[in-house]
């Protein structure tokens, strides 16, 4: 079964399922007028975007786990009558490798030939799994943290070396943390991971001789922090992105069917993106081999300052055919290509209601935590790390399985051991006043072995589940294990995410294997208590 539904061939099966008006030896994907299609006169049909959607839909494709898409709020496509979608590693998915290796080297090199560090720091080395996504910088401890939503922080890395409880508990249990401090600094996007990185690497250097000198960790941040900025700014990066986009950036043709098939019904497509009109334009002519890419898409409004676009009035500039501005308006209109503007601006061209745009995006803050805060519009979050977690997860589902009759026995085990101790020290107690007879004493010692012996088989079980959690840990990262979760406790990041996104995916062309009017429905959203059936 693929997203929650049963075929016909399950219900005559299983005789669990009962559809009111259809026959339970029917095939439900054979049910209706397709029956009658001529498949041959299809293959004549002249090449176009809806020819080859209908190919795609009259596939009935099943869907693998990493492809889906999740709900965290119930939301149906046939109210929507907008979609805006940014660009950067949503639409245009990088490649994380040559990326990031990119970054990496162009910020150490920035370092060097712009804040006088010295040369020995290209020594740095790019480690591709430690930076995650959803994880904090303490700007003061020169720290990296990963916090459960709860705000405890459950890992913890200086440089390369992990803190343990100890040192964590000195740093981050004596006072609450306050990760909205200016103290902080969250890692919201996938273009973030290289500094970070790099900042790591710096501070192993102030640990190891000859030692980096440095002023302050805060102040290390700040050149990093400053030197990639300049390196995105100047286009040092993209330019040589631009001069190899092939290498940098793979086409999906999943990507065009998905936009065509949100399209369909009359849907209008808008894209939304920080990134400048001749990068915008020179990565979309690339994504989608074509010249006459913005047929993809009825308006586009380039360096739009999100979050600000969502927050702040401004007008937009319009650009004619050759990128250059031709004025300011308030209102852009349709078929438009723009700089600038606001969300304001921009609904009263849309003349909808907030619940019927929805804005697909991959920064955690700047497209959909924005977006939440400051209308009603709705939210899809695409986290490209999902398909690598899930493809880990469904690999080792029997494991998981095997591990939650684990948890289920230790907690019980728990239970019975400290009922027992309060057996035995009442026991204790009642014998010491003189309340039990001569035979107390032989009670005791056979109560007390037997208090002995669950506490070794708790102690062997609970050590044997954590090593079985290490092990799923260091599958999905060796470091800091899932993005969505810390312990047994959602992630910071996690957290966010069930919050202020609608829906999540992997990527964006997993809308393409839904239908354009699909109902995303919550499937489960348990309390604590209530029984899993």
């Amino acid at each position: 079964m693929d997203d929650g539904k049963m075929d016909g061939k399950d219900v005559a099966e299983t005789g669990a399922l009962a559809i009111p008006g259809i026959d339970p030896d029917h095939d439900l994907a054979s049910l209706g007028p397709f029956a009658l299609i001529d498949r041959q006169a299809l293959e004549h049909l002249p090449p176009s975007a809806k020819s080859r959607l209908l190919h795609f839909a009259l596939a009935e494709h099943s869907i693998a786990e990493p492809r889906r898409v999740f709900t965290n709020r119930n939301l149906h496509l046939d109210s929507i009558r907008h979609v805006g979608f940014d660009l950067d590693w949503t639409l245009a998915e990088y490649d994380h490798a040559p990326m990031d290796q990119l970054a990496f080297e162009l910020t150490l090199e920035r370092l060097v030939t712009g804040f006088g560090y010295p040369k020995r720091i290209y020594d740095a080395e790019l480690r591709p799994k430690f930076i995650r996504r959803g994880l904090i910088l303490d700007t003061e401890q020169g720290t990296i943290l990963k916090m459960n939503r709860h705000r405890f922080v459950g890992r913890a890395f200086f440089g390369r070396h992990q803190l343990d409880d100890l040192e964590r508990a000195r740093l981050y249990r004596r006072e609450p943390v306050r990760p909205s401090t200016k103290r902080y600094y969250f890692v919201d996007t996938l273009f973030e991971l290289p500094e970070l990185n790099v900042y790591s690497e710096l501070v192993e250097m102030t640990r190891r001789s000859p030692k980096l000198e440095i002023e302050s960790y805060a102040g290390l941040f700040r050149d990093v922090r400053a030197a990639i900025d300049s390196v995105h700014g100047d286009d040092t990066l993209k330019s040589r992105v631009l001069a190899e986009l092939d290498r940098f950036l793979p086409r999906d043709p999943e990507v065009v069917t998905a936009l065509e098939r949100l399209r369909l019904g009359g849907r209008q497509i808008i894209l939304i993106t920080n990134s400048e009109p001749y990068y915008t334009d020179a990565l979309c002519r690339h994504l989608f081999d074509d010249d006459q890419w913005r047929r993809h898409f009825d308006l586009v409004i380039a360096s739009a300052r999100k979050p600000g676009f969502f927050r702040n009035d401004g007008p937009f500039v319009e650009l004619d055919d050759d990128l250059q501005p031709q004025g300011e308006v308030d209102v852009p209109a349709w078929g438009g290509f723009y700089t600038g503007g606001s969300r304001t601006g921009l609904m009263q061209l849309l003349d909808c209601l907030g619940e019927q745009v929805l804005y697909v995006g991959d920064h955690i803050y700047g497209d959909v935590v924005s977006t939440k805060l400051a209308s009603t519009w709705r939210t899809a979050l695409v986290i490209r790390e999902l398909g690598d977690e899930l493809g880990v997860l469904v690999a080792d589902a029997p494991h998981l399985r095997r591990m939650a009759v684990l948890r289920a026995e230790l907690d019980d085990l728990g239970r019975r051991l400290q009922e027992s101790r309060d057996v035995l020290r009442l026991y204790r107690e009642l014998a010491a006043d003189g309340s039990l007879g001569d035979a107390s004493q032989a009670a005791i010692r056979h109560a007390d072995s037997h208090v002995t012996d669950l506490a070794t088989e708790y102690r062997i079980l609970r050590q044997h589940l954590r090593q079985q959690q290490q092990r799923l840990s260091d599958r999905l990262n060796p470091y800091w294990g899932s993005v969505f979760k810390q312990g047994g406790n959602k992630s910071l990041f996690g957290s966010q995410v069930d919050h202020f996104a609608c829906v999540y995916t992997s990527k964006v062309a997993n809308f393409a294997y839904y239908g354009t009017d699909h109902e995303f429905r919550v499937v489960r959203d348990p309390m604590m208590h209530e029984p899993v059936i």
